[in-house]
Protein backbone atom coordinates (compact mmCIF):
# COMPACT_ATOMS: atom_id res chain seq x y z
CA UNK A 1 0.00 0.00 0.00
CA UNK A 2 1.25 3.45 -0.85
CA UNK A 3 0.06 6.57 0.97
CA UNK A 4 1.23 10.07 1.66
CA UNK A 5 2.75 10.99 5.01
CA UNK A 6 -0.46 11.92 6.82
CA UNK A 7 -0.10 10.80 10.44
CA UNK A 8 -3.26 8.65 10.45
CA UNK A 9 -1.66 6.32 7.89
CA UNK A 10 1.36 5.50 10.06
CA UNK A 11 1.35 1.83 11.08
CA UNK A 12 -1.52 1.08 8.71
CA UNK A 13 -0.20 -2.41 7.91
CA UNK A 14 -0.77 -3.44 11.55
CA UNK A 15 -4.51 -2.87 11.19
CA UNK A 16 -5.17 -4.32 7.73
CA UNK A 17 -4.61 -8.04 7.31
CA UNK A 18 -3.98 -7.94 3.57
CA UNK A 19 -1.38 -5.16 3.60
CA UNK A 20 2.08 -6.70 3.60
CA UNK A 21 4.05 -3.53 2.89
CA UNK A 22 3.24 0.12 3.46
CA UNK A 23 5.31 2.70 1.62
CA UNK A 24 5.02 6.43 2.18
CA UNK A 25 5.47 9.28 -0.27
CA UNK A 26 6.55 12.44 1.57
CA UNK A 27 5.13 15.47 -0.24
CA UNK A 28 7.67 17.84 1.26
CA UNK A 29 10.59 15.88 -0.25
CA UNK A 30 9.44 14.97 -3.75
CA UNK A 31 6.47 14.26 -5.98
CA UNK A 32 7.92 11.00 -7.33
CA UNK A 33 9.51 8.71 -4.76
CA UNK A 34 13.01 7.97 -6.10
CA UNK A 35 13.02 4.44 -4.64
CA UNK A 36 9.52 3.13 -5.43
CA UNK A 37 8.53 5.37 -8.35
CA UNK A 38 5.19 6.06 -6.66
CA UNK A 39 3.94 9.58 -7.20
CA UNK A 40 1.50 11.60 -5.17
CA UNK A 41 -0.83 12.34 -8.07
CA UNK A 42 -1.69 8.67 -8.51
CA UNK A 43 -2.34 8.27 -4.80
CA UNK A 44 -4.58 11.34 -4.61
CA UNK A 45 -6.43 10.37 -7.81
CA UNK A 46 -7.15 6.86 -6.51
CA UNK A 47 -8.41 8.15 -3.16
CA UNK A 48 -10.64 10.69 -4.92
CA UNK A 49 -12.20 8.00 -7.15
CA UNK A 50 -12.66 5.70 -4.17
CA UNK A 51 -14.34 8.41 -2.07
CA UNK A 52 -16.55 9.45 -5.01
CA UNK A 53 -17.74 5.86 -5.42
CA UNK A 54 -18.43 5.53 -1.68
CA UNK A 55 -20.48 8.76 -1.76
CA UNK A 56 -22.47 7.51 -4.77
CA UNK A 57 -23.34 4.45 -2.72
CA UNK A 58 -24.33 6.74 0.19
CA UNK A 59 -21.71 5.17 2.40
CA UNK A 60 -20.46 1.67 3.07
CA UNK A 61 -21.31 -0.52 6.02
CA UNK A 62 -18.28 -1.40 8.11
CA UNK A 63 -18.73 -5.13 7.47
CA UNK A 64 -18.75 -4.47 3.70
CA UNK A 65 -15.67 -2.23 3.63
CA UNK A 66 -13.11 -4.90 2.69
CA UNK A 67 -15.33 -6.25 -0.09
CA UNK A 68 -15.84 -2.71 -1.39
CA UNK A 69 -12.08 -2.06 -1.41
CA UNK A 70 -11.32 -5.40 -3.08
CA UNK A 71 -13.86 -4.80 -5.85
CA UNK A 72 -12.79 -1.18 -6.34
CA UNK A 73 -9.10 -2.06 -6.68
CA UNK A 74 -9.74 -5.06 -8.95
CA UNK A 75 -11.78 -2.89 -11.30
CA UNK A 76 -9.20 -0.10 -11.08
CA UNK A 77 -6.40 -2.46 -12.11
CA UNK A 78 -8.21 -4.75 -14.55
CA UNK A 79 -11.12 -2.97 -16.21
CA UNK A 80 -10.51 -0.36 -18.92
CA UNK A 81 -12.76 2.67 -18.47
CA UNK A 82 -14.84 1.96 -21.56
CA UNK A 83 -15.19 -1.76 -20.78
CA UNK A 84 -17.80 -3.66 -18.82
CA UNK A 85 -16.37 -5.48 -15.77
CA UNK A 86 -18.09 -8.77 -16.60
CA UNK A 87 -16.11 -9.07 -19.85
CA UNK A 88 -12.89 -8.74 -17.86
CA UNK A 89 -14.06 -11.16 -15.16
CA UNK A 90 -15.07 -14.08 -17.40
CA UNK A 91 -11.48 -14.98 -18.43
CA UNK A 92 -10.41 -14.86 -14.77
CA UNK A 93 -13.28 -17.14 -13.81
CA UNK A 94 -12.44 -19.53 -16.66
CA UNK A 95 -8.81 -19.63 -15.50
CA UNK A 96 -9.76 -20.75 -11.98
CA UNK A 97 -12.50 -23.14 -13.14
CA UNK A 98 -11.12 -24.60 -16.38
CA UNK A 99 -13.39 -27.65 -16.54
CA UNK A 100 -16.63 -25.67 -16.35
CA UNK A 101 -17.97 -23.94 -19.45
CA UNK A 102 -18.33 -20.22 -18.98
Amino acid sequence: MHTDDWGAYMGLERYLANVARHRVVVHARNFVDPVTGVHTQEIESTWNRLKRRAKQMMGIRRQDLQLFLDEFMWKDWRVPHESNAIYEFIPVLAHYYPNNPV
